[in-house]
């Protein structure tokens, strides 16, 4: 049963052989084998199975290896893993990876041969289980063979010769090299045994790699027979399909939201199916096809949306749409039809591709920021074996640039065609209808690129039918697309004792444990320091119970993991992220560890968390984290159950989509839960120590023999850091010796220290409340509730006023499982004095950087925050200090969320060590924010508005440091008084998800997914007695924990100064302006336009209100009937919005192709008597002039130019679209009961009239809300930033400053921006 591999070469090649049976023969066979120029070759032979990987042709290269020459196997498919023949460091012949001659590789001979065709040694072959040796194995001079004609060495049917699966001889034809098969003997081979066959090739090469995990300190523990043999069940709404034509199609009915529906359809290409020429020209094809459309532009105004994205892999165009429109008709065909023309008859006219050359340059510009950069890097060292590191969506600036239309056209004809497509349509459908729609529209199209005529149109599109299943799971079609392999991060070649040399090193000489590459990019206008370890796998499909069980552990493993790692640092803001996930757009499963660090202390960080890693490695987890972890994530699971019926049809495609890439099994989220219990029992402590030595061993054993070896590190490093003893910038640099030489010497933790756990209180109040509430607290609680507690029956909204006089809102929904709550004071940072300008945002961070309550730490918090399901997060905006908390509808969450919020008001830990982090925490952003082209260009905008006023823009150092620890304490404790609270909740407060989950043990449901007449079993009704019951325990938890908190005794802060932008007519053009230039090493451009506007309720600041009474503005002119609701101007006001983004949009992006993205916003504030509106807008350098004055006459222009009914109509159905679909959310409605009972006009009549009010809207409601813009000529603020070679200035404003945007000089000598290790 042995078979040439048709990888021609890898490490998983020799596990087994069992690859070979399923990878071998058709893979490759149709493709030719490119001509061979003669020279300095090599022919390697081999009987034995074991060699066969290593079979073919090999090239002398350009360089040598320990002074012996060094070749390359020819022939292999483009960007797969190389395979070299070279004399390694340990004085071996071997078959290797790795050109650089260090000791490691598959195959190795004991033999000092000058020329590989002199070995005289037989070669020892890792096979998978143990060393073997091939004496069959020769390598031959190729002139010598073709010279003699044959050659006495045994032959072999079927070995991989001359490249192997890449091309070369058919085995039915040739034996080794140069020889018939007819002329030697069929050798006899032994059998080997395979492992259990799979249906899927992607199953198959994850056992390799679960196989290869025994030769590091791994042993899985087994799995029960019946987990392994219960495949999962499938979804039994999900519909598939396959036309005629190669089209497959994939539907499901969700009614959420209701009466709409989301149409997909995926080509299966992306940018690493082009061509060296072609680079970006698949996101170009996307552009042209999608904007285009005629049929998609028949589809605005229609309440539809729709977009188009481009990834290494997929093309995926969008629409969201109703069922029907108000007139009754029907949107199916109208949106599967625009799909059809985007996706297989686009018209690629002249000037849509010059109008889409120009966008996707000006996105060019737009995305290549420095997370971008970053992620370009991370990506380059990731996957250094595959064109995922190298050919980006984006592409090619040149290449952009030359295209035609004969070059799209071509690209269209090899990749658009039905075979290479799917359609997802999930959403609120009769699925006959859709079917009926589907056929009707996409039947039609012809089948291209059949791969033969009796098959592949019905053969698995995943899996064991992929194209490439050993790595990316990829569209196997007609034509063969080159095979993008992954270097997996498997173990060193060796047992748990018994280690070759070639895994080995040796620290007094100099060696180093090999991980993949270690890039270290530097660049100034980076402020912290970030480390990336990465390690790739397969990606493991989700097909039986022991997937789920795995999946389990590595879940547990990764939370209780990330705790430990937080817990050693003294902020609550640990900068450490740990992960392993399936990556939909690579193709496989990636384990991340990113650490980010000051770079004055990065020694201590990156020390912390590999210490943390190596004691899970070595000792596993605590029976107590086992069992905390694990009710945590059942919990989430049947978070799901109570969910499904919300999920936004969005997310249940994207779900499928993702899965579908995988082979993971769809299921209904009753059947994961029921999976997921029936797996619990088994996960224990030992399997999850496993997971943790397979999953982070490439860490955790660093420098050890057995250690995968890291698929690669990435670090990310300023050049220069600021030294605040002396006011000066210092330079930064580290190197990679120094980042190895950390990791292996961190000492160990022991056992005890590494097993030692924090103590769990159940309750955080115990007796203490008994003290507050007095005697008769449930005769006091009833008399308050009696004449506190007020209901909106319109709403359903329910008001109270606590004892203390804080106030609540809260409204009963199913949206989510979880509670959500907000608790808001007024203040936040327009609180701030003139002399402390950041001490409410130092003090907020301070209460959150130190975690702690009354007599209890932070990981105490932590995990009392964990075992209970909840989370409570600080900050504050301009106008408020607020607390947002989610909490469990079960087992006591919201009791356990309360006395928490209790003890937060009452006793709260102002602690010295946690200022001064959150102080530096705060003049990092600082320093970052100016670094940051987009975030200092509006913060400079907001300087020039507001000059006299540091509360809008971002805090300065200078600022930062005049704070003390009982300032900001003071400034906090003014505004987080109880009697100031407003407190609102959104949850399923009656109990009606928890009915429901009580009848899921009977059987499934599936959710909003059945037929008109069964929806109404679906809906669970609570008995009003139990309704009241639970409504009563909700207001009482609410009176015990909030309302028993004192009031509080200290004078409230200032609230009164609202922000009053600058009287601009008292500014020359050059005092409105400023323009500024960071130096970096690549070009872009961004600017912001700003101006007055009103609050939410049409007031604007003193300076506002002047220019208005100049105008004689009133909001009562157009004379709606509705123009006294409280809403009035807030609708009108939201409205314009989008007749301006959409004006932007068509004249400065779609028709001048100066901007790929230029947007409007309003500030909208509630409490403050004060506004503003910018524009944004992104450009090359060169245009962003040109791109500023178009969008200013867009902005001014409206005056001359009103809306239209069309403008209005599609405004309005984009709102209510929005608000519809909003609705289904708990943060929604925690905006909607937000300030209902502040001193403000908003009542609960602003939320139940949203859709009647913009139902009453008017053209001119909304012409007249535009007026209550400062948008003259003179009124207009405009701040201008480029970035690219030459020194940073900023100029111009009406506060122009001495200081230089960057720390860089002013000298004449040329810097390299960005250096590359």
């Amino acid at each position: 049963c042995a078979r040439a591999s048709g990888a021609g070469g890898g490490l998983l090649d020799g596990i087994g052989n069992f690859l070979k049976q399923t990878l071998g023969g058709a893979d490759g066979a149709d493709a030719a084998a490119a001509p061979l120029a003669l020279g300095q070759r090599l022919v390697v032979n081999s009987a034995q199975p074991a060699g066969q990987p290593f079979c073919g042709e090999y090239q002398v290269q350009s360089f040598t290896r320990n002074d012996r020459p060094v070749f390359q196997k020819a022939g292999l498919p483009a960007n797969s893993q190389a395979v070299y023949l070279l004399f390694n460091e340990a004085g071996q012949w071997a078959f290797t990876p790795h050109a650089d001659g260090r000791a490691d590789g598959w195959a190795f001979a004991q033999d000092s041969a000058g020329s590989p065709s002199e070995i005289k040694g037989a070669f020892t072959i890792w096979d998978g289980t143990t060393w073997a040796p091939d004496a069959t194995l020769r390598v031959l001079d190729k002139a010598a063979v073709l010279s003699a004609g044959s050659t006495s060495t045994p032959g072999f049917s079927g070995a991989a010769v001359a490249g192997g699966a890449a091309g070369g001889p058919a085995a039915s034809d040739m034996g080794f090299y140069g020889q018939q098969a007819s002329a030697v003997p069929e050798p006899v081979y032994e059998s080997v045994e395979l492992p259990t066959p799979m249906a899927s090739v992607g199953r198959l090469h994850w056992k390799a790699h679960w196989a290869a995990s025994e030769r590091c300190l791994v042993r899985w523990v087994p799995a029960p027979a019946a987990l392994a043999d219960k495949s999962l069940p499938s979804h039994p709404a999900v519909k598939r399909g396959v036309l005629p034509n190669g089209m497959r199609y994939v539907m499901l009915k969700n009614a959420m939201p209701p009466g709409r529906f989301e149409a997909h359809i995926e080509l299966h290409v992306g940018s690493i199916d082009e061509e060296p020429h072609e680079q970006g020209i698949a996101h170009m094809m996307e552009h042209v096809c999608f904007l285009g459309s005629r049929k998609r532009e028949r589809l605005i105004g229609t309440g539809s949306r729709s977009n188009a994205l481009t990834d290494f892999q997929h093309t995926i165009y969008h629409i969201h749409a109703p069922v029907k429109l108000e007139d009754g008709r029907g949107m199916y065909m109208p949106a599967l039809e625009a799909l059809h023309e985007i996706a297989f008859a686009p018209e690629m006219l002249p000037h849509r591709i010059e109008k889409e050359r120009k966008a996707v340059l000006a996105e060019m510009q737009q995305v290549n920021d420095m997370e971008y950069r970053i992620e370009t890097w991370t990506l380059s060292g990731l996957h250094e074996t595959n064109k995922l590191g190298t050919q980006f969506p984006i592409g090619k600036e040149e290449q952009i640039k030359a295209w035609q239309q004969k070059d799209l056209r071509a690209f269209h004809e090899k990749w658009y065609y039905p075979g290479n497509a799917t359609l997802y349509v999930v959403g609120d459908l009769e699925e006959e209808d859709m079917i009926k729609g589907i056929k009707k529209v996409f039947e039609s199209t012809p089948a291209r690129h059949k791969p033969s005529k009796d098959s592949a149109i019905l053969e698995p599109v995943w899996g064991a039918g992929s194209e490439d299943p050993r790595s990316l799971f990829r569209r196997k079609l007609g034509k063969k697309r080159p095979e993008q392999l992954h270097n997996f991060s498997l173990p060193m070649i060796g047992t748990e004792s018994v280690f070759t040399e070639a895994a080995s090193f040796d620290p007094s000489k100099g060696e180093k444990p090999w991980q993949g590459p270690l890039r270290i990019f530097r660049n100034e206008l980076l402020e912290g320091l970030q480390f990336n370890f990465y390690a790739k796998a397969p990606v493991r499909p989700l097909q039986t119970l022991e997937d789920i069980r795995h999946l389990v552990a590595v879940r547990i493993l990764i939370g209780v993991l990330q705790f430990r790692i937080v817990s050693r640092y003294s902020s609550n803001h640990a900068p450490v992220q740990i992960d392993h996930s399936d990556s939909f757009r690579e193709g496989c499963a990636v384990t991340s560890v990113t650490v980010n660090a000051d770079p004055r202390d990065w020694r201590n960080a990156l020390a912390c968390v590999i210490q943390e890693v190596r004691a899970i490695c070595d000792y596993g987890i605590t029976e107590s984290e086992m069992k905390r972890y694990m009710d945590a994530m059942l919990k989430d699971v049947e978070k799901g159950v109570q969910e499904n019926d919300t999920v936004p049809s969005e997310d249940h495609l994207n779900f499928i989509m993702t899965s579908d890439v995988f082979d993971h099994v769809v299921m209904h989220p009753e059947q994961s839960y029921e999976a997921f219990k029936e797996v619990a029992p088994t996960v224990n402590m030992e399997q999850v120590h496993t997971a943790a030595k397979w999953m982070l061993g490439f860490l955790g054993y660093y420098g050890k023999a057995a250690a995968p070896p890291m698929t690669s590190i990435v670090v990310c490093t300023p050049t220069q850091v600021f030294q605040e003893h002396n006011g000066q910038w210092a330079p930064f640099h580290i190197t990679e010796d120094e980042i190895v030489e950390l990791m292996l010497s961190v000492p160990d933790k022991s056992k005890e220290d590494a097993l030692n756990q924090v103590d769990v209180p159940e309750s955080l109040l115990k007796d203490h409340l008994e003290k507050l509430l007095g005697k008769d607290p449930i005769d006091k609680m009833t008399a308050w509730r009696e004449c506190s507690r007020k209901v909106d029956d319109s709403t359903g909204i329910v008001q109270l006023m606590l004892p203390n006089g804080a106030k609540v809102n809260y409204a009963c929904t199913t949206n989510e499982s979880q509670g959500s709550m907000r608790m808001l004071v007024p203040g936040g940072r327009s609180a701030d004095k003139p002399e402390e300008l950041g001490a409410a945002m130092v003090g907020v961070r301070t209460v959150s950087e130190s975690g702690a309550v009354s007599t209890f730490s932070r990981e105490q918090i932590e995990l009392f925050a964990v075992s209970n399901l909840m989370s409570v997060h600080l900050d504050l905006n301009l106008e408020f200090s607020y607390i947002d908390a989610t909490f469990s509808m079960t087992d006591n969450g919201l009791s356990a969320c309360l006395e928490l919020l209790h003890l937060l008001f009452q006793e709260p830990r102002w602690e010295l060590p946690a200022f001064v982090r959150a102080q530096q925490a705060y003049k990092a952003q600082a320093y970052a924010v100016q670094k940051s082209l987009e975030q200092s260009t509006l913060d400079r905008l907001m300087g020039i508005m507001y000059a006299n006023d540091g509360r809008v823009s971002e805090p300065k150092v200078e600022d930062l440091n005049k704070l003390t620890l009982a300032k900001v304490r003071k400034a906090v404790s003014g505004q987080l008084r109880p009697q100031d609270l407003e407190i609102n909740l959104v949850g399923d407060f009656e109990g009606r998800a928890q009915a429901k989950m009580a009848a899921v043990e009977g059987g499934l449901s599936t959710g909003k997914h059945r037929e008109e007449e069964a929806q109404d079993a679906e809906v669970v009704e609570v008995p009003a007695v139990a309704r009241e019951r639970r409504l009563r325990e909700l207001d009482e938890a609410l009176w015990k924990y909030l309302g028993s908190v004192p009031q509080s005794e200290v004078p409230q802060v200032e609230m009164d100064r609202a922000p009053v932008i600058c009287e601009s007519e008292k500014l020359s053009p050059e005092e409105r302006q400023r323009n500024a230039h960071l130096e970096d090493s690549d070009e872009r451009a961004v600017a912001n336009i700003g101006g007055g506007a009103p609050n939410r309720w049409g007031k604007g600041d003193a300076y506002h209100t002047k220019c208005m009474e100049a105008k004689k503005f009133s909001w009562d002119a157009p004379d709606n009937a509705m123009k006294d609701h409280p809403l009035y101007p807030s609708m009108c006001l939201l409205a314009m919005r989008e007749v301006i983004n959409t004006r932007l949009f068509s004249t400065v992006r779609d028709s001048l192709g100066l901007s790929y993205d230029c947007s409007f916003e309003l500030s909208m504030f509630d409490r403050l008597p004060a506004g503003w509106y910018t524009c944004t807008v992104s450009a090359h350098p060169s245009r962003i002039d040109e791109a500023v004055t178009a969008a200013k006459d867009v902005v001014m222009g409206v005056k001359k130019r009103p809306v239209s009914e069309l403008e209005l109509s599609t405004a309005r159905r984009t709102l209510m679209r929005r608000h519809e679909t909003d609705l289904q959310t708990n943060e929604y409605w925690i905006s909607l009961l937000t300030h209902l009972q502040y001193d403000n006009p908003k009542d609960t009549t602003c939320v139940r009239d949203i859709e009647m009010m913009l139902q009453k809207l008017t053209w001119r409601d909304v012409q007249n809300a535009y007026t209550s813009l400062l948008t003259e000529p003179h009124q207009l603020f405009t701040s201008v930033s480029t970035a690219g070679p030459g020194s940073s200035f900023i100029s111009g404003g009406a506060r122009p400053t001495s200081q230089p945007a960057s720390t860089s000089s002013g000298a004449a000598a040329k810097k390299e921006l960005i250096e590359v290790d």
